[in-house]
């Protein structure tokens, strides 16, 4: 009997278009949803086709809803867009700006650069002229100096030899002796403090040998000739001294001169290095935030390149679920449509409806 009924249901199938269609639902999920849905109705054919007609009007609305949603969104998307575009151009217009007053910014820096180089060589060649007339200032000092001792020294020895010989004049015959050996003395020790023989040293060597003459004793005219040199070479020794000392004075007054110029000079370059390296110090501030806002204008033109390929894949990608989707609506309201038109012809005989409850 059971073998019968399914030879029956078996041979109803493939008679039966309504039949057909069934099996045709339950080949895709939202053809199942449906059989669900009329299983529950329980052949109830006016409820079946309120429930297909009423999810055609809500895969309608969505449909529009979602065409609405995308018209709005490409709109979104083409603003979002020119407004990328705008800021790219911007980018790149400013980098292009920033690039083209680089190599003039680093032409300046490398001008004040060597402007202050410059300065500062000079202020040390002017440092190096102070040390060095400094050290040559102090060498003709030390030779005036060692002059002026030798000259003191010289009219010492004449003084002291005037001296003995103005004694010889009143001294005793014994007593004149021992004032001769006395300027042989002073002369010896002179020779030895004074061995150059070059100059006034020879000159006052030689008034010193004459004085020790014993014939001085008895001719006076003689004593007085010695004298007189002696008394003379004091004088051009003073006369000497005298030039000497203008002479250094002189020496010091264009040393000092030298040195005053030097100095105002090196201040002037001071002030112009200080700011000079004031104008470095400003540039290369500038130079950097140039450099920088190069960089940040070449991230912001690949930031901008990426925003808008990003909303360009965004674009496509919701146009292509879109179309999907619209589609996929498309073959739901077909599927609705067929099932309307199967229960518009009326209710299921007992045998569609009993092969409609054992589907899955």
């Amino acid at each position: 009997m059971k073998l019968l009924v399914l030879l029956c249901i078996v041979t109803l199938t493939f008679a039966d278009q309504r039949i057909d269609f069934f099996n045709k639902l339950s080949q895709s999920d939202f053809g199942r949803t449906i059989l669900q849905t009329i299983q529950v109705q329980e052949n109830n054919v006016e409820r079946v086709l309120q429930f297909i007609r009423q999810l055609q009007v809500d895969i309608n609305a969505a449909q529009t809803e979602h065409t609405n949603y995308l018209q709005n969104r490409n709109g979104q998307i083409a603003q979002y867009i020119t407004e990328a575009d705008q800021a790219l151009a911007k980018a790149k217009q400013q980098k292009a700006q920033d690039e083209a007053q680089l190599p003039l910014k680093e032409e300046e820096l490398n001008d004040k650069r060597a402007q202050g180089e410059t300065k500062f060589a000079e202020k040390q060649r002017n440092l190096d002229r102070i040390a060095a007339l400094t050290a040559e200032r102090e060498e003709s000092k030390k030779a005036y100096d060692q002059r002026r001792t030798e000259i003191v020294g010289l009219l010492a020895a004449l003084n002291q030899g005037k001296k003995l010989i103005q004694q010889i004049k009143t001294g005793s015959v014994f007593t004149q002796q021992e004032i001769f050996a006395d300027i042989e003395h002073h002369h010896k020790k002179f020779v030895q403090r004074f061995p150059d023989r070059r100059g006034f040293n020879s000159l006052v060597s030689l008034s010193l040998a004459m004085a020790q003459d014993s014939t001085l004793k008895s001719d006076q005219s003689a004593l007085e000739r010695v004298v007189q040199v002696i008394e003379d070479l004091a004088d051009s020794l003073f006369q000497l001294q005298k030039q000497e000392m203008e002479a250094d004075d002189a020496r010091e007054a264009a040393f000092q001169q030298a040195i005053a110029r030097l100095e105002i000079a090196n201040q002037s370059l001071e002030g112009a290095v200080a700011y000079l390296h004031a104008q470095i110090l400003r540039l290369e501030q500038s130079l950097l935030e140039l450099q920088n806002d190069i960089a940040t204008q070449a991230q912001m033109v690949v930031n901008k390149q990426n925003e808008k390929a990003d909303w360009l894949n965004i674009q496509r990608d919701e146009t292509k679920s879109y179309g999907k989707q619209t589609e996929n609506r498309k073959s739901q309201l077909d599927l609705l449509g067929e099932t309307e038109n199967v229960f518009s012809k009326g209710p299921l005989t007992p045998e569609q409806q009993s092969f409609l409850q054992h589907l899955k």
